[in-house]
């Protein structure tokens, strides 16, 4: 592990709002072990019927079948069970990259299962689609550290993503930021919103009634006229921007990002860290002085590693489609909590790499880690993270506000000091199984879905569900200030763009979620000496696709997923709906993150013939099909998309219906496979290539082994 392997590149901002992983030829499909299988079809339980291509498929993949080639332009991949050769000639003058695999059949949970436990999007991508070398691919480049490696099998991933189409790719969205020209301080991340306690108004900002008790809209108020309503006020549980939003102000994580940095993360509650040679071990050094503040009780909790190791393990045991990245990529019934001394005698034994600010040291005692990092202040324990395999980005997944750090003694309550003794004081996190569930009727998630405590820069103070949200500045967050930019926030929940409108344009709120065919209706506006400013310049790694259910007939034939690719009208909905806001990609990587490619691709264009003829050939009859689109109410936008796909796919001759449903229900029912077709955003987690190919591809098979061989 060392600093170049979490390098990443900015390419655009986060903005507000709930967006929130097969046979070739005429009529085969592509397959899961709960779909219906022809009679001449066999596959093992993990892996989709596929059949061996003769020739090159496209210009990029060269075989589909049990070994899949793929032509990324620089490389040759070579992806198939352990022991299997490819059937083509593989061309000279590239460097080969082969993984091979061996699939753990009796770990692979069914596809159907894991609707049946909500987890799309999750431990499986939203399409339910699994394909056994995609997901070989997946796990290889997650494993993979040398950059240059993991770029090719990105591109592998892309060119596959491509093709297999179980999302079919809008656009890459480019930024629409609408807000008062009193507001100061705006900062842009590609993950993580801002905090408002680092932004600030003009003095002379007008004061204006909120409508909501006798809060008014003034210089110390920011206030967000918004769509939606988050998840859940549970960190653990709540996985769309909504929710990671309101934790990203209530809560601290160990790391975050300072502002605008995207290439390395700064402390937040852990003050020191430091990983052993082979990247399996993580130690991070907890920030003493830290109170959770329960504004319910009004009482505060201390915060040690103990509550870290609570917290990271809790998120796995709930097992929400959140918890994928915790279950993935760590071992929490490994991990621990350290005391300084145990910690210090640790490193006398086994010295441990620190890495920060571009530097690199080899510690062997705790002063020296906490001097490399230059903090001096109290420490409250030492948390140890172990991983099952090196992940290039762990830091970033661990600046994500799922992981915030929860306080174990209020959400225990008087079980707390029983369940502190049985794990030993964190030694042995799985003692606490007894004390908390899987699945939503846990007590804690129970208690932190109505009453969120935290110990971030604000805490909740009163919120009524699809109504509003009010956020106080918390007098006892660890780095406090007398005088911060906000000392509240207020989230005004209107789901009418209109009425959104008038809150802005009358000085109700600051900033609010305005439609792209709503921006004229800002555009020029001012008020005194202030005006709307309306941002619209950066391209933001953010994806918006529409999401096929290839568990159900006909997009499990991977001919009809292409077919209604090509009856798309791409450019009528970037213009139209999203007024020019929206630049054509075609797979599961935005521009231009590593990975991301045009070499031999299928650029999907409106071309209905072309739709009829692909159709045809994949012999269905659309006139057997109902399909209905589904979209969350209260997004105009997408109403609009699918309003015209409902338009064009009835042209081809399927019955098509339109639906909408609230954001809470309509995560409930995509999380669970409960859907034809939906559409929706992709924000990423963390800032690796892996967190759009794997969240898109990945069919949750599980390996004995995957190896990497490179020659050439």
């Amino acid at each position: 592990m060392n600093r170049a392997l979490l390098t990443i590149l900015l390419v655009g901002i986060l903005v507000f709002g709930t967006f929130a992983s097969g046979c070739i030829g005429g009529g085969t499909t592509t397959q899961s072990p709960t779909q219906t299988q022809s009679p001449t079809q066999t596959q093992s339980p993990t892996q989709t019927a596929t059949q061996t291509q003769a020739g090159k498929v496209t210009d990029a993949i060269l075989e589909l079948g049990k070994v899949t080639v793929v032509d990324t332009g620089t490389s040759i991949i070579i992806v198939g069970p352990k022991g299997s050769e490819p059937s083509v000639s593989i061309p000279s003058g590239k460097k080969i990259i082969r993984v091979t695999y061996v699939v753990d059949e009796k770990n692979t949970v069914p596809v159907k299962k894991l609707m049946e436990e909500g987890q799309g999007f999750g431990a499986i991508n939203p399409a339910f689609f699994r394909d056994t070398n995609v997901d070989a691919l997946v796990i290889a480049a997650r494993r993979e550290t040398n950059p240059t490696i993991r770029t090719e099998l990105f591109k592998a991933l892309y060119i596959l993503g491509n093709y297999y189409v179980p999302e079919v790719i809008l656009g890459q969205n480019r930024q629409l930021r609408v807000y008062w020209s009193w507001v100061k301080g705006r900062y842009y991340h590609p993950t993580l919103p801002e905090r408002y306690d680092l932004l600030w108004e003009d003095k002379n900002a007008p004061v204006v009634d909120t409508g909501i008790g006798t809060y008014k809209n003034d210089p110390e108020t920011y206030v967000i006229a918004t769509i939606g309503w988050p998840e859940s006020f549970d960190p653990a549980w709540t996985y769309e921007t909504f929710g990671w939003e309101i934790w990203h102000e209530i809560g601290d994580t160990l790391v975050t990002y300072w502002k605008e940095e995207t290439e390395e993360v700064t402390p937040d509650l852990a003050v020191a860290w430091a990983h052993n040679k082979e990247g399996t071990e993580w130690y991070f050094v907890i920030r003493g002085g830290v109170k959770a503040y329960d504004p319910w009780n009004d009482k505060t909790y201390p915060i040690d590693a103990t509550d870290v190791v609570f917290t990271f393990w809790r998120v796995a045991r709930l097992g929400h489609s959140v918890s994928w990245m915790v279950t993935e990529f760590m071992n929490v019934s490994a991990s621990q909590a350290l005391t300084e001394e145990e910690f210090d005698k640790y490193l006398k034994e086994h010295s441990l790499i620190a890495e920060y600010k571009g530097k690199t040291a080899e510690v062997k005692s705790l002063k020296e880690l906490l001097e490399f990092f230059g903090y001096n202040g109290p420490t409250a324990g030492v948390f140890k993270l172990v991983l099952p395999h090196p992940y290039a980005a762990v830091l970033n997944i661990l600046a994500d506000p799922f992981l915030s750090v929860v306080p174990m003694e209020y959400l225990l309550g008087d079980k707390y000091e029983e369940a502190l003794k049985k794990s030993n004081y964190g030694k042995n996190p799985d003692a606490w199984a007894e004390y908390v569930q899987k699945g939503a009727n846990d007590a804690t998630h129970q208690l932190m879905h109505k009453k969120p405590v935290g110990t971030g820069p604000f805490y909740v103070k009163d919120y009524q569900e699809n109504s509003y949200i009010v956020l106080e500045y918390n007098p006892y967050y660890w780095n406090a200030t007398d005088n911060p930019g906000h000392k509240r926030v207020i989230y005004i929940i209107n789901n009418d763009a209109v009425a959104r409108v008038q809150l802005l344009t009358t000085g109700t709120a600051d900033v609010a979620a305005i439609p792209t065919d709503k921006i004229e209706d800002v555009k020029g506006v001012t008020k005194g000496n202030f005006k709307i400013i309306v941002q619209t310049e950066l391209l933001q790694p953010i994806l918006t696709f529409i999401v096929y259910n290839t568990q159900r007939e006909p997009f499990n034939n991977v001919k009809v997923r292409q077919a209604l690719a090509f009856a798309i009208p791409y450019d009528q909905i970037a213009k139209v709906v999203y007024n020019g806001l929206l630049e054509r990609n075609w797979g599961p990587i935005p521009k231009p993150w590593p990975g991301y490619t045009e070499y031999g691709i299928i650029k999907y264009t409106y071309n209905i013939a072309k739709a009829k003829q692909m159709l045809q050939e994949a012999g269905i009859d659309p006139a057997k099909y109902k399909i209905k689109l589904i979209y969350n109410a209260g997004n105009a936008q997408r109403e609009k998309v699918m309003t015209l796909i409902q338009n064009i796919w009835s042209q081809l001759g399927f019955q098509v219906t339109v639906e909408s449903y609230e954001w809470p229900v309509y995560l409930g029912k995509t999380e669970k496979g409960d859907f034809d077709v939906y559409i929706v955003g992709w924000v990423p987690d963390y800032l690796d290539s892996d967190n759009w190919v794997g969240p898109f591809l990945y069919g949750a098979t599980k390996f004995k082994e995957v190896n990497i061989q490179v020659s050439g």
